[in-house]
This record gives structure tokens, sequence and C-alpha cells, in this order.
């Protein structure tokens, strides 16, 4: 099953099934592409290298979302029990910055976009990879941003930004991605 959804997350983007049930129509309740975007933060453990040196436990893995949650208990349960590349994943979520801890990969909410410079000032130096979903993300100085184009998750990338934190990412990420440039249209 986990290598159907992993060929699945990377043959291409990926089709949302949305369907007119109400799904997402209260805030508890996730839109429909959450499920996607959880699926691919756990996958993307598989897709990065992280320095040899880096201070995080080498058995763990943690999963930051800094601000709002746009996930409710989907991410949850997306990494429930699961082991991804031998390590162990755990969520933490970090209400504002001044609350914010070590994490292998930092999900920041849209919520969190007029702090978005602040964000990545902080984490300078640090091996964090950086996703998000709001508006120009990867070409803000974020790593990985969701893109929704025609109810497909999308992935664009900055390359530039991750190799300047010490991580590596794949060619298989590298190839079902837009690769994107700080500030450029590409």
């Amino acid at each position: 099953m986990r290598r159907g959804l992993l060929a699945l997350l990377l043959a291409g983007p990926v089709t949302l099934a949305v369907c007119s049930s109400g799904m997402g129509s209260s805030e508890r309740d996730p839109l429909p592409e959450y499920p996607v975007k959880a699926a691919f933060l756990y996958h993307f453990v598989e897709f990065v290298e992280w320095p040899l040196a880096s201070p995080l436990p080498p058995s763990t893995i943690t999963i930051g979302v800094l601000g709002k949650d746009p996930f409710g208990d989907v991410l949850d349960k997306a990494i429930l029990k699961k082991v991804v590349a031998g390590r162990t994943l755990t969520i933490r979520r970090f209400a504002s910055l001044a609350a914010l801890e070590p994490c292998a990969i930092l999900f920041i909410s849209s919520s969190e976009m007029p702090l978005l410079p602040e964000i990545l000032q902080r984490l300078q130096g640090a091996s964090v990879l950086t996703v998000g979903e709001a508006d120009r993300f990867a070409r803000r100085g974020g790593m990985i941003g969701f893109v929704l184009e025609d109810n497909r998750v999308k992935l664009e990338v900055n390359r530039a930004a991750a190799e300047k934190a010490g991580l590596q990412l794949s060619s298989k990420l590298l190839a079902v991605s837009r690769l994107v440039k700080p500030g450029g249209e590409n």
C-alpha cells in the first residue's frame, strides 16, 4: 500500500477527489486536498537528506505545524504508527514563532505569511525543510510550496533555499516539481 501511494504521489500531480458532500465546509473539517498534502509531508522524509551533523535524533522525524493548523486530525491519522526510511514520525504544533522548537519539517500555515521573513530568518542555519501553501511560498524563500491547479496538488521547489539549509533533495522529488527561484517567475 505504501509503495502504491508513493508511486501515485511521484507519478505526477495528484488529482483530488473533490465531492459535493460538504467536506471541508466547517472550520474543523479540512478541505479535501489535506489528506494529499499530509501524505506529501510524511513522504518528503524519503526524498530529503538531512546533514549527518544534524542535531535531530536520527530515529525520529518531527513534522511541525506553525500557526493555524489547516489539517485538523488528518495529519495525525496520516502518520499514525508510520515508520518512513527507518524513522518514527511525530507531529508538533506551534501556535507562534516564539513557541517554535526543533523539527525536521516545518509546515508554515498561511496564517503566518505576514511573518515569513522573520520565520525564515530564525531558521537560517538550521536544517529544517520549510513547506507551505500560501501564494508564492517557495518564491518567497520557503523550500516547498503546495500549489493547487485544476484540483491537483503540485509542488514548487526552491532548490537554492534547501541547499542553503544543507538539505539534499532527491532527483525523484525534483522531477515531479516545478523549480522556482526566490522572487522569480520560474
